[in-house]
C-alpha cells in the first residue's frame, strides 16, 4: 500500500492514533513506544514530587498556592495523556488482533493433511514446515495481512504473489415465494460494497467476512453513502465520538481508518483505499468501487427516463433491475447508526414506488401474476400503501378468486387499524364492495 501522504501534513498534534504502521508488529512496536515516551513525561515525576511533599510535610510551603494551581495544571495534562493512552491502547489490540490472525491462519496451514501440499505452487508454506522451528517462525513473520478469509484447502499464494481471486459469488437469502429477487453477484470491481440490505464488502472478489472494528465499519458506510464527495474529518469525528475532546475524537479516527486500510488492502492494491486531502477523507478514485446503491439509483433514473420517452420495455427492464438490487434496507444490520435513517426511507420509498409501477403496468399487460407478485412485494414493505391494496384486489377478481379479494381488504383494514389507527378510504371501501356484490 502506498504511503498516505495527505496526513503528514496536518499541523494539529499528533496521537498515537496518526501513524500508520505497516503491519503489526510496527503496530506493537510504536504502540509500547509511545506508552512509554508517556510515563517518561517530566510532569509525572513532578507530580510524584509534589504528592510526595504533601505526605511529608503539610505545614510546608509546598501546600501554598502555587502548589494548587500546579496540581490543576497538571490534571488538564493527564487528562490529555489519559487520552493519548486510550488511543495506544487500542492501537496495541489492532496489533495483537493481526498478529492472532496470522497465528489462526498459520495454524490452518500446519493441519492440512500431507495430500493437499502437492496442490501448493512451489515457495508456499509447505516449504517452510519442512525448515522446523525456523521455517516456521519465518512464515509466521512473513505471511501478509489476514483481512479477509481464504477459502479452506485453497493454495497459499507465494510471497510476493498476489492470489487469484475465487470465483466472486454471494450465497443467496431465503426469500418468500411472491419474491421476484435473486441474490446479487459481486461486481467485478476492486471493492464493492452492498449496502441495500446487510453491508456486505468484498475486496479483490473476496467477501470480507469479519469486522474487527465496528467503529471502523461505520466510518466506511459514511464514506460509502457521500461517495460523490469528500467528507471533512470534523464530520466523521463528530459523527462518530461526539462526547470526546477533539484530541481523543481524532486519535480514534485515525485507528478507525488503520482498522479500515487494513481490512480494504486487497492483493495486488499498491494504493490507498481512502485518501485524505486538505482536511478531508474520500474514496480513492484509482480504485473502481461498486456501490449497489448508486446502481439502485442509476437503474430507477434510467427507468423513468424510458417511461417519459414512452419506451414500456426498457422501463419495465430497468426497473426490475433496480427490484433486484434493493435487498432491504439501506445498513439493514445496524441498530446504532441513525445518521442514515432519513435516505433509508428515501431509498425505501423509491423501491416502494418501482413496485407500485411494475405491479400497475403487469396489470395492464394482462399479466396477472406478475402483477401479483409485485403487488405483495410491495405490501410487504408497506403494508398501509392502500393503492396497491386496491390492485391486489383487481387482480384477484380478474383471476375469479373472490375469496382472496375479501382476504386483501381484510388485510388492508387490519393494516390501517394497526399501524395507523384509521380506517381504509373511501375509494378502498367503495372498490370492495363493487368486487364482492355479486359474490
Amino acid at each position: 500500500m502506498a504511503t498516505h501522504r495527505g496526513e503528514q501534513h496536518v499541523p494539529d498534534h499528533r496521537g498515537i492514533g496518526d501513524t500508520q504502521p505497516t503491519d503489526a508488529r510496527g503496530g506493537t512496536a510504536g504502540a509500547v513506544a509511545e506508552l512509554r515516551r508517556l510515563i517518561q513525561t517530566p510532569s509525572f515525576q513532578s507530580v510524584e514530587r509534589v504528592l510526595a511533599g504533601l505526605g511529608s510535610d503539610p505545614s510546608g510551603p509546598i501546600t501554598g498556592i502555587d502548589a494548587v494551581r500546579a496540581l490543576r495544571r497538571w490534571g488538564v495534562e493527564y487528562l490529555r495523556v489519559a487520552d493519548e493512552l486510550e488511543a495506544a491502547a487500542r492501537c496495541c489490540r489492532l496489533a495483537e488482533r493481526e498478529i492472532g490472525e496470522r497465528i489462526d491462519a498459520f495454524l490452518v496451514d500446519w493441519a492440512e493433511p500431507p495430500a493437499v501440499e502437492h496442490a501448493r505452487e512451489p515457495g508456499t508454506p509447505a516449504s517452510a514446515r519442512r525448515g522446523g522451528l525456523e521455517g516456521w517462525l519465518r512464515e509466521l513473520l512473513h505471511r501478509g495481512r489476514t483481512g479477509q478469509e481464504r477459502p479452506a484447502g485453497a493454495p497459499v499464494p507465494a510471497r510476493g504473489t498476489p492470489p487469484i481471486p475465487p470465483k466472486a459469488t454471494l450465497p443467496s437469502r431465503p426469500a418468500g415465494p411472491a419474491s421476484p429477487r435473486a441474490a446479487p453477484t459481486v461486481p467485478a470491481a476492486d471493492i464493492a460494497a452492498l449496502v441495500l440490505g446487510p453491508l456486505e464488502l468484498s475486496v479483490a472478489g473476496r467477501r470480507v467476512l469479519r469486522w474487527n472494528s465496528q467503529k471502523a465499519k461505520a466510518v466506511l458506510q459514511y464514506l460509502l453513502i457521500h461517495a460523490d464527495r469528500p467528507v471533512r474529518r470534523d464530520v466523521l469525528m463528530q459523527l462518530q465520538w461526539p462526547d470526546h475532546t477533539r484530541s481523543s475524537a481524532r486519535n480514534n479516527l485515525n485507528v478507525a481508518l488503520y482498522s479500515l486500510r487494513n481490512t480494504l488492502d486487497g492483493p495486488g492494491q499498491d494504493v490507498q483505499p481512502i485518501v485524505y486531502q486538505d482536511g478531508c477523507y474520500s474514496l480513492n478514485p484509482e480504485l473502481t468501487w461498486s456501490i449497489d446503491r448508486n446502481e439502485f439509483l442509476s437503474a430507477l433514473h434510467r427507468a423513468k427516463s424510458a417511461d417519459r420517452a414512452d419506451r414500456p420495455q426498457q422501463a419495465i427492464d430497468a426497473y426490475e433491475n433496480a427490484v433486484r438490487l434493493y435487498r432491504g434496507p439501506l445498513f439493514e444490520d445496524d441498530p446504532v447508526g441513525d445518521w442514515f435513517l432519513p435516505e433509508q426511507r428515501h431509498l425505501e420509498e423509491q423501491y416502494l414506488q418501482a413496485l407500485e409501477h411494475l405491479a400497475t403496468v403487469y396489470f395492464e399487460l394482462g399479466q396477472l401474476a406478475e402483477a401479483v407478485r409485485f403487488g405483495q412485494l410491495a405490501v410487504g414493505t408497506d403494508p398501509c400503501c392502500e393503492p396497491v391494496h386496491r390492485l391486489l384486489m383487481r387482480c384477484f377478481d380478474s383471476q375469479q378468486q373472490r375469496q382472496l379479494v375479501s382476504r386483501q381488504y381484510r388485510s388492508c383494514v387490519a393494516a390501517l387499524r394497526d399501524e395507523l389507527g384509521v380506517p381504509p378510504g373511501e375509494e378502498t371501501v367503495q372498490l370492495f364492495r363493487s368486487l364482492t356484490a355479486a359474490m
